[in-house]
């Protein structure tokens, strides 16, 4: 049923006129890539969808900021087509001409040790003759293969894992800057079966990581498969935000904007959800199913769900700050030929890492020019977010003229804030997940999709929307033929 029809009947149930609130096979609520790639699926298999968005746009943490010829992206900047429902999503919101693949060099990635950034080793050779690391570490790393297997009834931390089978220095000088560069978390607070499940099988099935490559390698091979390493990495060339409008735009007034859900409870057979909409006013609709794509921490809303909201509640999101700088060319003295560099806790810099965004993809700085995107807080610095924007951009530029050799200063600055960031899969965050299995066997018709299922990346959570819109559907599907068999 379109939203127009949805807003009059609501209006003239505000004049007390006893009529049906509009029904619908499922309102999905947030117009995130997980509320959407959802609404789009069952929209194609011709469910009637409604999507309820607090905020004024679409998106969630896919944001995409245009000033002059800097193009920004304030959450994810690239996604990898690790799994064939990316690349079927892209193709039927039609924007396979739109998408651009990240350059070769960014391939290459640094890591700063010793206040310089290292190009990291992609190879048993460079590995070998790399500064990275110490021959100490190297030594290390090559005793891994003759390392027990760990207790499968024993959850590690990442920290507790990589150290167990690496060493401290491959924790500290490469884990550790991944972890926080692209988790904004800390390995020591992390689940390694939670974050690094893949590490976690491969130990237990080959009693080594080396090995385990190695073995896996060669299995891939005979199977055709591509490791996730090798997927190629994604943007379009108006930004990443090109996907979830695309997506909106063609579910066109099955998405409402600025419209807080103020509670959902199951009423016989289905779904009562209400809402304030852009203009404050309440509205009610009632649904054969709920998609809940909102973030874990909105106590008021799951709250009547029961007591396993109290542990989705804690789950943690750290605050993060993402502030693009733009430079001339001229100034900048290193050649920014990778992705990007991260930095280790150790190194005691306040940023988190930095991308060289304009030389993932063209077009994101205007020609002389170049843009970096520098992180800063996450779960190992969250006070480093605090203080006004001015505050935070200085102190980007103050480590990255360090790190990249820069003279001049920015001539481009955009702060993006986040106060609530990236989930953390925390020791223990197994019990999250159970939970909301527990939670959707209980309340028949309700479903969770996010980055707190099943993976933070993109193409995770666009996968796994696939898999749970095809479990929507089907419940949709019998609930239609209970509600239409005849009655006896």
């Amino acid at each position: 049923m379109p939203a127009s029809h949805a807003q009059s009947d609501a209006a003239v149930l505000a004049a007390d006129t006893p009529v049906e609130r509009p029904v619908y096979d499922t309102v999905v609520i947030g117009a995130g890539i997980a509320g959407l790639t959802i609404a789009h699926r069952l929209n194609r298999a011709g469910n009637s969808v409604l999507v309820l968005e607090a905020s004024g746009r679409v998106g969630g943490a896919i944001q995409t900021h245009r000033d002059g010829d800097f193009l920004v992206e304030c959450g994810p900047n690239t996604v990898r087509d690790t799994h064939p429902e990316v690349g079927e999503l892209i193709e039927e919101a039609g924007l396979l001409e739109e998408r651009i693949v990240a350059s070769r060099s960014a391939k290459k990635r640094y890591i700063v040790r010793g206040g310089k950034p290292v190009a990291m080793p992609m190879s048993p050779p460079a590995f070998i003759k790399t500064s990275l690391f110490s021959i100490r570490a190297k030594l290390r790393l090559a005793a891994e293969p003759f390392i027990r297997r760990a207790n499968p009834e024993k959850e590690e931390t990442v920290a507790e894992f990589v150290h167990r089978r690496l060493g401290k220095e491959f924790l500290d000088y490469a884990i550790d800057p991944f972890v926080s560069g692209v988790h904004a978390g800390r390995p020591q607070d992390l689940s390694v079966s939670q974050v690094f499940p893949r590490l976690v099988e491969i130990e237990q099935r080959y009693g080594s990581l080396i090995l385990g490559q190695i073995r896996g390698a060669s299995e891939r091979k005979r199977r055709a498969e591509k490791p996730r390493s090798a997927a190629p990495m994604f943007s379009f060339a108006r930004g990443l935000d090109r996907l979830p409008r695309e997506l909106a735009r063609q579910l066109g007034e099955a998405v409402l904007i600025g419209c807080t859900v103020t509670g959902f409870a199951r009423e016989g057979r289905e779904w009562a959800v209400e809402y304030s909409d852009a203009a404050d006013r309440q509205q009610s609709v009632r649904s054969l199913s709920v998609v809940y794509c909102g973030g874990l921490q909105q106590a008021d809303l799951l709250k009547p769900l029961g007591p396993e909201t109290d542990l989705l509640q804690g789950v943690y999101y750290p605050p993060l700050c993402v502030i693009a700088l733009g430079y001339r060319r001229d100034d900048v003295g290193h050649p920014l030929d990778g992705f990007g560099l991260l930095v280790p806790s150790i190194e005691k810099r306040n940023i988190l890492g930095a991308l060289f965004t304009s030389t993932l993809f063209e077009g994101r700085a205007p020609d002389g020019h170049v843009l970096i995107t520098a992180f800063v807080g996450g779960s190992q610095q969250p006070e480093m977010t605090n203080g006004d924007d001015q505050r935070i951009i200085r102190t980007a530029e103050d480590d990255l003229r360090d790190l990249l050799d820069i003279h001049g200063r920015s001539v481009f600055r955009h702060v993006t804030r986040w106060s609530a960031a990236i989930p953390q899969y925390n020791l223990g965050y197994g019990a999250v997940k159970n939970a909301l299995t527990a939670l959707e066997k209980r309340h028949t018709g309700l479903f969770f999709a996010g980055n707190y299922r099943s993976g933070i990346s993109v193409s995770d959570t666009i996968h796994f929307s696939y898999k749970i819109s095809e479990t929507i559907g089907k419940y949709i599907a019998a609930q239609k033929t209970i509600r239409d068999e005849p009655t006896p």
